[in-house]
């Protein structure tokens, strides 16, 4: 890691679970001259920022939703030990979504609970190909069913 900072190549780094993520600038650059689309998994709203401005490309920004419970579920049923860390990184993700600025910033939703992988893919892969415009921070918000902060004294 320090030599690729040293380089100049991690884009983003995100600590989570106790862990380093970081996205390598030529894991971007280089499928993008082969015409491929790159794929960045970014699980927090500055990361996501910070990848678009330092990473500047014509981005498809999709957020992957589960509610609560369905996040839980999932993991107990994969047997994952870290189950309360991953509801305690929804939590904190949840809350990111209700607290910042969200004009802009995702173009497609897609609620896995609500449709299998394949439809999800193809879903993408049509935003993709087509024309998509930036959801509206209420509409991207209803969608995730997150209610906006109450204002204060309400």
């Amino acid at each position: 890691m320090d030599a690729l900072r040293q380089r100049g190549r991690i884009v983003v780094e995100t600590r989570r679970y106790g862990n380093v993520y970081a996205v390598d600038r030529d894991s971007l650059e280089i499928p993008q001259a082969q015409g491929l689309v790159p794929v960045v998994h970014i699980g927090n709203v500055a990361d996501l920022r910070t990848l678009l401005n330092r990473a500047p490309t014509a981005w498809l920004r999709v957020l992957l939703w589960v509610p609560r419970e369905v996040c839980e579920a999932r993991s107990r049923q994969r047997g994952d030990v870290d189950t309360p860390k991953r509801l305690t990184a929804w939590d904190e993700t949840a809350q990111d979504l209700l607290d910042s600025d969200l004009r802009g910033l995702f173009d497609l939703v897609v609620r896995t609970d609500r449709v299998d992988a394949g439809t999800a893919s193809k879903e993408i892969a049509t935003a993709v190909d087509g024309p998509v415009r930036p959801l509206p921070p209420e509409e991207l918000r209803a969608s995730l069913a997150l209610a906006p902060p109450e204002p204060p004294g309400v």
